[in-house]
């Protein structure tokens, strides 16, 4: 709404704009000072108000009124009417310079970072760059393109690497040609819109618009298609995937979502309030989610579908200052100006603190044990330095063009990156001066990689970036996918696996070499019913908020029952009486595990006791007696003291255990002092190893008294697979594994090394092992072990022997599983309260069980299987070895997921690594926050990410439902621009830029998830989109994502150009 010229309704001049109403009557309206006309207030029709300074015509504050005072959000001064400071809570301004014909020729941050800028007689940039060397380019902007006639602007980095941008009569961009020769090309029609985009492979992307310029339709190179009809407003009514599949949106005439439904047709309906304010949601089954908002439209009442009420309330910025969940458990939050976390008091009253500087990098972090955390940063706001709670310091280094080159850890040890020209990573060096090589083809797919052992590992690509075939060595493992990009069939040298998909996507049968599981799913995608390859069936049931209920196992039966936060509070195991509890404090800390039999009493028992950050300090076991754990200041357990047993450890800097005692019942010879060459320990207590060339486990002896060593020696294959094993005894083992490195089969070779006198078969569900079966010469029958679980916690093992023709059961066993704080198995328990196997383990996973039990389960660390072959656990990509708490060989993905890629977690109490990759201690902060404003959410850094580029892994299972980590405007996570407000407009205007996976070979989006519905909170950067992605340039450890069309134009920011990719976005989760 604007207010009629100053000269009349018939004259030309400026309209003050006055309000600005949306469909639901939500409305901001401005106020101006009736002598000046400077603007005063935009009041806000949700009941906020922000006040305006200014003086001389400019704006020199802004400031959010307040009940009690208003506060300053930012202030602004000028000379000689330029902008030369912006200054926010930190008190330290962001400082702009100007010449004489008022440019901007530099800026210097609040950490005292400057950057220029040279212009020439035309006012355009020709260098720029920071005084410390960082972003330092030319900008020639008078080139012509021989070929096309087209203007060039060629932009020459440092290094010599010159990047040509190509751009049309209209000043558009139509191109580009990077450091190394590899062209892109735009096809734009008169109305500026990208009409083709045609990669440095030749490969072409479509793209067509209805008459108001809205996006119809995308054409992939393959000449798949993705289609939307839109109504009135402009709002997607169908959109139609490659694949044929039907997502259906139903509209009101306000523009709100009022339905979802997905190709199999199960719908999701939304209810909102007189404002347009979501109101309530309710699913396919349905299960209804009450919300209660304020004036401003931000939830204060959350009511879940069992009747659980979450509170929230809020500070004048509108962020949560107090929560209170269903149990009544509050949590308090403080927060800068800016948004961020300053303290944390959970429910338990225990405090978490942060502290930032002006460019809103974490520079302090105090854990509720006091532990103190410091970070440094350098230029463009680079993590250069990290000092833990126990003083150990990391320092990262970084060339001029921003890509990370070292990380400097402990006992003097380097991990070095290289790339070239247009900026790929080609090169990493690792702690032990073992070096990985990559080759990538014109358009920066990894083509090939030559590992540390000599190596060469090629990779071959469909036209849509999917991997179609890989040569590891000699060994060819080829791919198939379907229209929509998921994977249908792997055949390797070892195994064929094949998936049978619903409608979304969902496998519904995974067969490998023949063998099938096969799964059901109610409509919510829930599975509700599971057949293994012996005929194994087991059925779920669940509550309307998603937790189950039951487990039905054959004949057998677990019920299941929650508190209002969804805790299991019980389990029911059979018809006997038996039952397993679980208690919490307000933290949502286990406090105490029973199992009881009705008649019997108590069986066992376990109480908790914790640190102030979470870490397990006691368990006081009915059968064991009480263990206390001492903690370092990091929270690593430094002994273990019970009734007649104690352990003692230490640790170098980098985590590594340099002593360890245990009892002497578990691995004796593994006791003592370690020694380590670089990451590789080479002894510990009486055992030895040594490694090949690409830091791979080959030997490991044990000394004897008065006899000869027991040795193990090791073979591995070109992906770090483990193949073979040679025994003390001299028995050999050999190993197989699917196309997606699961292990599938384990053989024990006769003497004349063709005969299997022993084998093992494995069957998956996805990433978790669900079933073996053991024949053998000594084995009258084929043994069958079959689990269940709750993610990779198990909860059941059922044991059968059957007619290896016929699969006729001729006895089964069924066991109740009972596990520790992280999953590990603790005992197994039947129906009639027998406990038939307890184990006692070190802290580090070495493991024994009691002399009088009945049963077995190799089941270790969640993830991890123990093979007494090899005295170490199957941990899918890599194995374990408890003596030493560390894996066999290095991690496929580098320093990404910790700073020490040998070594177990830090605490093996309160952290995992299911797949061998990447430890996951639960839950982050990101995690606490999640309820409070979406994914997004603030992390305390820990280090920058190394690259992210090549990894020889095959392709995951893109099952429908993962998401792509996108980040906007910028690609800087923790931006002081990426605001709410922010990412408000990214989704608004459905412009995204993607990271690049350090899975080069995965594409960053699997799958889309339906459209945007209207609660989807500002501030969370990860979505789903209808269309599949292409990468269409590198940049500094970042790929723009090509996620419905080519770029239509630049952002130019720090320093690096972005392409701008239109995106339909369809749901912000």
């Amino acid at each position: 709404h604007f207010a009629p010229p100053q000269g009349g309704t018939s004259e030309d001049g400026a309209a003050r704009i006055e309000q600005i109403t949306d469909r639901n009557s939500n409305s901001i309206t401005f106020e101006y000072d009736e002598q000046t006309g400077a603007p005063l207030r935009l009041v806000h029709s949700g009941g906020y108000t922000v006040r305006l300074t200014v003086e001389d015509d400019r704006v020199t504050a802004l400031s959010l009124a307040g009940a009690d005072a208003d506060t300053t959000v930012l202030r602004y001064a000028y000379t000689d009417g330029n902008l030369t400071d912006v200054t926010g809570s930190s008190g330290l301004p962001l400082r702009f310079e100007y010449d004489d014909e008022q440019r901007v020729v530099s800026w210097t941050d609040t950490n005292d970072r400057r950057y220029d800028y040279v212009y020439d007689n035309l006012h355009r940039v020709i260098a720029e760059g920071g005084t410390a060397g960082h972003m330092q380019i030319r900008i020639d902007h008078d080139g012509l393109d021989e070929t096309t006639g087209h203007r060039v602007t060629t932009v020459t980095t440092p290094d010599g690497g010159t990047t040509r941008h190509l751009f049309d009569d209209r000043g558009l961009s139509v191109g580009q040609i990077d450091p190394l020769g590899n062209r892109t090309r735009i096809e734009r029609d008169r109305h500026n819109r990208p009409l083709a985009h045609t990669d440095a492979l030749g490969r072409t992307t479509r793209l067509s618009y209805d008459a108001a310029g809205r996006l119809t339709s995308v054409t992939r190179p393959d000449g798949s298609r993705s289609t939307v009809t839109r109504d009135g407003l402009g709002l997607p009514v169908t959109t139609t995937e490659p694949d044929g599949a039907v997502w259906h949106q139903e509209w009101d005439g306000h523009g709100k979502l009022v339905s979802r439904t997905d190709p199999a047709g199960h719908t999701t309906r939304y209810a909102y309030d007189s404002r347009g304010r979501l109101a309530s949601v309710t699913d396919a089954l349905g299960g209804t989610v009450h919300v209660v908002c304020d004036p401003a439209g931000l939830p204060v009442e959350t009511t879940d579908q069992l009747g659980g009420v979450t509170r929230y309330e809020r500070d004048p910025f509108g962020r949560p200052v107090r929560v209170t969940d269903p149990m009544g458990a509050r949590t308090e939050l403080d927060w800068t100006v800016e948004g961020r976390p300053v303290r944390r008091t959970g429910p338990d009253g225990t405090t978490e603190r942060w502290e930032w500087d002006g460019e809103g990098n974490c520079t302090r972090h105090v854990s509720p044990a006091g532990a103190e955390s410091l970070y440094e940063y350098g230029d463009f706001d680079l993590l250069t330095a990290r000092t833990g709670p126990d003083g150990v310091r990391y320092e990262f280094t970084y060339d001029t063009g921003l890509r990370m080159t070292r990380v400097a850890a402990p006992r003097g040890l380097n991990w070095d990156y290289t790339y070239d020209l247009a900026g790929r990573l080609v090169a990493e060096t690792d702690f032990d001066d073992r070096t990985r090589r990559y080759e990538h083809d014109a358009a920066g797919r990894l083509a090939a990689q030559s590992t540390p052992a000599g190596d060469r590992i090629g990779y071959e690509y469909d036209l849509l970036d999917r991997m179609v075939r890989k040569d590891a060595a000699g060994r060819v493992t080829t791919y198939a996918y379907d229209r929509a990009g998921r994977m249908l069939e792997a055949v390797g040298p070892d195994a064929e696996v094949r998936y049978k998909r619903d409608k979304l996507g969902r496998v519904q049968a995974e067969l490998v070499n023949g063998r099938t599981v096969s799964h059901t799913y109610d409509a919510l995608g829930r599975p509700v019913r599971r057949t293994t390859p012996t005929g194994a069936v087991s059925t779920s049931t669940y509550d309307a908020a998603g937790s189950r209920t039951s487990l039905t196992v054959g004949d057998h039966t677990i019920g299941f029952r929650h508190d209002a936060m969804g805790r299991e509070t019980e389990r029911r195991i059979g018809d006997a009486g038996l039952t397993l509890t679980r208690g919490w404090d307000p933290a949502g800390r286990m406090t105490r595990q029973a199992l009881d039999l009705a008649g019997s009493g108590t069986l066992q028992q376990r109480d908790y006791t914790y640190r102030a950050d979470g870490h397990l300090t006691s368990i006081d076991d009915l059968m064991a007696g009480c263990s206390t754990f001492d903690l370092d200041a990091t929270g690593r357990v430094t002994a273990v003291e019970a009734p007649d047993w104690s352990e003692r450890y230490a640790y170098d800097e980098a985590g590594n255990l340099t002593h360890a005692a245990w009892p002497a019942q578990h691995a004796p010879e593994a006791a003592g002092d370690r020694a380590y060459a670089g990451t590789r320990v080479i002894s510990a207590g009486q055992v030895r190893y040594a490694y090949d060339a690409a830091g791979r486990l080959t030997l490991r002896q044990k000394t004897r008294l008065s006899r000869k060593p027991d040795t193990w020696r090791y073979t591995w294959d070109a992906e770090d697979l483990l193949t073979e094993v040679t025994t003390p005894d001299g028995a050999v083992w050999r190993y197989l594994y699917d196309p997606l490195g699961r292990r599938t089969e384990k053989h024990r070779m006769a003497a004349d090394g063709e005969t299997v006198l022993e084998s093992t078969v494995f069957t998956w569900a996805g990433s978790v092992l669900v079933e073996q079966t053991t024949t053998g010469a000594q084995l009258p029958y084929p043994v069958t072990l079959t689990w269940d679980h709750d993610g990779a916690t198990p909860l059941s093992q059922t044991e059968r022997r059957t007619e290896e023709a016929t699969q006729r059961e001729i006895d089964a066993r069924f066991f109740a599983i009972v596990t520790d704080l992280v999953g590990t198995p603790t005992e197994l328990v039947d129906e009639a309260g027998e406990i038939a196997w307890r184990s006692r383990a070190t802290l580090w996973g070495t493991t024994g069980w009691h002399a009088e039990s009945t049963a077995y389960t190799p089941l270790r660390f969640p993830g991890q299987y123990h093979d007494p072959e090899t005295g170490l656990h199957y941990n899918y990509f890599r194995h374990y070895d408890p003596e030493t708490a560390r894996y066999t060989s290095p991690d496929p993905l580098g320093l990404a997921p910790a700073p020490n890629p040998a070594a177990y977690v830090h605490n093996p109490h309160a952290a995992t690594d299911v797949l061998g990759l990447a430890p996951r201690c639960g839950p982050s902060l990101k995690d606490r926050f999640k309820s409070l404003f979406g994914r997004g959410g603030h992390e305390t850094p820990s280090a920058p990410e190394p690259p992210k580029e090549p990894l020889a892994l095959p392709p995951g299972r893109p099952d429908i439902g993962e998401p792509a980590t996108l980040y906007g405007p910028f690609h800087r996570k923790g931006s002081p621009t990426q605001t709410a407000d922010v990412a408000q407009q990214v989704v608004d205007s459905g412009e995204l830029w993607g990271r690049t996976p350090r899975t080069a070979q995965v594409e960053a989006v699997q799958s889309h998830n339906g459209p945007l519905p209207p609660d989807a909170k500002p501030g969370s950067f990860e979505f789903y989109t209808s269309v599949k992605p292409t990468g269409t340039s590198h940049m500094t450890g970042y790929s723009t994502w090509d996620l419905g069309g080519p770029g239509v134009g630049h952002v130019f920011h720090e320093g690096e150009d972005f392409a701008r990719i239109p995106v339909f976005v369809t749901e912000v989760r």
